[in-house]
């Protein structure tokens, strides 16, 4: 996403306008960060865009060897972004959170635990079982133990690491965000810089290599937070700076679908060239792990976030009970919450319908009919399952929520609800608790600067801001713990 025309360094004030574009249900005065609509629908449509990768990769076999089987190939890597917007939004949301905020480390780590890391043993335990079906119980407890390690369950649990990964050094990424808060655009330049050459040498060497040791690299480093830190860097700086970022992508739309557009096509012309000209193998030019797929993610979360902005721009002045009125923001919401339960569960979905459902559909139809009718039913039954599992007491747990989802929002219930349990998980579903009173915490790090010289209360904004949000939140900051923070971005609803 080029952004040429703002500086993320420049000074922008936190206060929700209309004329931003942007849609917040948080009062005057409340002390609470806004919400960040935004990023529902796009959670929800990268989760139904995992679904797509993987039904596309299942059923190329029905092409046979032909012209189909190349086209459902580069469709199949035209979705590859959808782990790099995962990342993107893990860090947005919580660098959005805990900037300039106390670091609950007990906290922070129980909510993870029973939100994050308890799904992803109970699934993983699962995919044991159904893919291996183990004789004795040491040949499960091995399997089990490795899978859980490696991410091998299933091969979409691998991201779950990825996630926990980024929690160990999120401290750690918080400090180097800090530490180039005045130049923050070279900060993001290296990153991509540094993001490509990692990329391209991986590729050409690596992958290609059949040498036994970097076989296993190969195979095991795409569940490695390194191997996508301008992602990461990505996010964090978008949500320092949101309010440029948003004003930017709304402004040029032209610029933005013309890159998106550009990088579609190299990425078509690159993967045509690869298995028609070299001659390589359909896995190696389907990588995910290529030098193109950096420029055409960054492209694609341009691209996303312009749309998302666009329609989040439609609620901007509306009171929060007319907001919650909305039927689109109702649906996204229950989307993007049952988005984590979806994640985890479509493959086991997925596998059901390629034995029970595909030999149902007639040959005679076209492959694209039977392949969009898989996806539908897919995508359909995964978020009726994980969504049963949010309202069901003590299910609930299972696809990462605290607790049952309500039924119904009351008068101002988008935002007051966000107050009830709802735990953190992939794709970022995480409605929490009112929780206790903090216990120890340690200093993250002071804000990030967006605006200029930090100022004693280790805060960055000029004066004549401190009467809008900036100082509502330096009040909540005061009168609230980090977990009340209640019905702004909370850290369990937006951050994996």
């Amino acid at each position: 996403m080029s952004q040429t025309s703002i500086s993320l360094s420049s000074s922008s004030s936190s206060a929700r306008r209309p004329s931003d574009g942007h849609s917040s249900s948080s009062p005057a005065g409340s002390g609470k960060r806004p919400h960040v609509y935004e990023l529902d629908p796009l959670r929800a449509c990268t989760a139904l865009s995992v679904i797509a990768v993987h039904v596309l990769a299942a059923t190329a076999f029905l092409n046979g060897s032909g012209v189909g089987y190349a086209i459902q190939n580069a469709l199949l890597v035209s979705f590859h972004f959808t782990r790099e917007i995962f990342m993107f939004v893990t860090a947005f949301a919580l660098v959005y959170v805990y900037n300039g905020r106390r670091f609950p480390v007990g906290q922070f780590w129980k909510k993870r635990s029973l939100g994050v890391i308890f799904p992803y043993v109970f699934w993983s335990l699962v995919y044991v079982v159904v893919n291996t079906h183990p004789s004795s119980w040491s040949t499960f407890l091995k399997t089990a133990l490795f899978d859980v390690a490696t991410g091998n369950a299933s091969y979409q649990l691998y991201y779950i690491l990825l996630t926990i990964q980024f929690y160990v050094i999120f401290p750690l990424f918080m400090g180097l965000l800090k530490r180039w808060d005045r130049h923050p655009w070279l900060l993001l330049l290296g990153s991509f810089v540094l993001q490509v050459l990692l990329f391209y040498v991986d590729y050409h060497t690596v992958q290609r290599s059949g040498n036994a040791f970097w076989h296993t690299v190969a195979v095991y480093q795409d569940r490695f937070v390194l191997m996508y830190q301008f992602y990461f860097v990505l996010g964090g700086l978008a949500a320092l700076h949101f309010e440029q970022v948003r004003r930017f992508v709304l402004r040029h739309a032209r610029l933005i679908m013309g890159l998106f557009a550009l990088t579609l096509l190299a990425l078509w012309v690159h993967f045509a060239q690869q298995i028609s000209v070299y001659h390589e193998s359909m896995g190696y030019a389907t990588s995910v792990l290529q030098p193109s797929m950096v420029f055409y993610s960054v492209a694609v979360i341009g691209l996303a976030l312009w749309l998302c902005a666009r329609w989040a721009r439609g609620l901007a002045g509306l009171p929060s009970q007319e907001i919650n009125k909305r039927l689109s923001v109702r649906l996204w919401s229950l989307c993007s919450d049952a988005s984590f339960g979806v994640y985890l569960i479509h493959v086991l979905i997925l596998n059901q319908l390629l034995g029970r459902l595909l030999p149902l559909l007639p040959g005679s139809w076209p492959v694209a009919l039977r392949v969009v009718l898989l996806w539908c039913a897919v995508a359909a039954l995964s978020l009726a399952v994980s969504s049963a599992l949010m309202y069901t007491p003590w299910l609930s747990r299972l696809v990462g929520r605290a607790g049952p989802r309500p039924h119904a929002r009351a008068a101002g219930g988008h935002q007051s609800q966000r107050e009830e349990s709802k735990a953190e998980a992939l794709p970022d579903a995480g409605r929490r608790q009112p929780a206790p009173a903090a216990k120890a915490t340690i200093a993250l790090v002071p804000a990030v600067s967006q605006t200029g010289p930090t100022d004693t209360a280790g805060v960055s904004a000029p004066q004549d801001l401190r009467s809008g949000a900036l100082a509502r939140y330096e009040q909540a900051h005061k009168n609230h713990s980090l977990d009340s923070a209640g019905p702004g971005l909370s850290d369990e609803r937006h951050a994996l």
